[in-house]
């Protein structure tokens, strides 16, 4: 049968989600550890990749199991052998033809940082610190900037080109569409929340993005900026991506929903 498992994980721990050899990932230690109770490794279709130190709230993942696999204990197993580092929020069984990646209609992503003198340890391991005044008008006049469909070269790491049918590469298209992205602040008024989605990203765009905005909001760069960066197409042209453990996946949206296993 083919399961969809939706998986929440902080990513500190893990050299990122995609199995790698010799470090240890979440789909690396998931597949291991299903494999001990199904009797084979299964593969684990990704909605999305993410890099060493993200985390994730609504991270989707597919595979084939043994029809008479029992999907609840095998959430209870994963949860009480990883949690709280990696917990399986749902399962559900869905279509022979599902896939996690290929079927996705939009992702969301969340980036938070701490906007004050002193850092709270308790929101220290899934946010950003900034100590500096930020201007949030600043920075939500900039970040309207990205909605639409854009050649996001500027802000994303460029992948390896691909092979054509004939000898020549074939350039990677890093052309995407942002369907909505803004900041929100919440309680107690200085933790700041951007909140992007859009049906694809590729690789560091998001963090990228709020590295650009954090500029701006710092007053090193000015909003009215960001069409000319999208333009040059240019890395050179943006800012340093912000680090990795204030962004979250936060949702996967699918055209069809799946009801989880009760």
């Amino acid at each position: 049968m083919r399961v969809k498992l939706t998986v929440a994980y902080l990513g500190a721990g893990f050299r990122g989600l995609a199995p790698n050899p010799g470090v240890r990932t979440v789909v690396g230690e998931l597949q291991t550890f299903v494999s001990r109770i199904v009797g084979h490794e299964p593969e684990l279709v990704m909605s999305g990749r993410t890099d060493a130190g993200v985390h994730a709230w609504g991270q989707v993942l597919s595979t084939d199991l043994p029809d008479d696999t029992d999907l609840g204990k095998l959430q209870r197993s994963i949860n009480s052998v990883f949690g709280p580092e990696i917990v399986v929020r749902e399962v559900a069984v869905t279509g022979s033809d599902f896939s996690a990646r290929h079927d996705a209609t939009g992702r969301t992503y969340r980036y938070q940082i701490v906007n004050r003198e002193v850092l709270d340890p308790f929101l220290a391991a899934t946010s950003w610190w900034i100590p500096d005044e930020l201007s949030l008008g600043a920075m939500q006049h900039a970040a309207g900037h990205i909605v639409g469909e854009h050649d996001f070269s500027s802000f994303c790491r460029r992948p390896r080109s691909r092979l054509g049918l004939g000898v020549e590469e074939v350039e990677v298209s890093l052309v995407r569409r942002v369907r909505a992205a803004s900041w929100t602040v919440l309680d107690p008024g200085d933790v700041l929340r951007f909140e992007i989605e859009g049906s694809a990203f590729c690789h560091q765009m998001v963090r990228s993005i709020v590295g650009f905005l954090v500029a701006v909001g710092v007053g090193k760069r000015e909003p009215d900026e960001m069409p000319a960066v999208l333009a040059a197409r240019d890395r050179a042209a943006a800012e340093q991506p912000a680090p990795p453990h204030g962004l979250t996946l936060w949702d996967v949206s699918y055209a069809v929903e799946v009801k989880p296993v009760s």
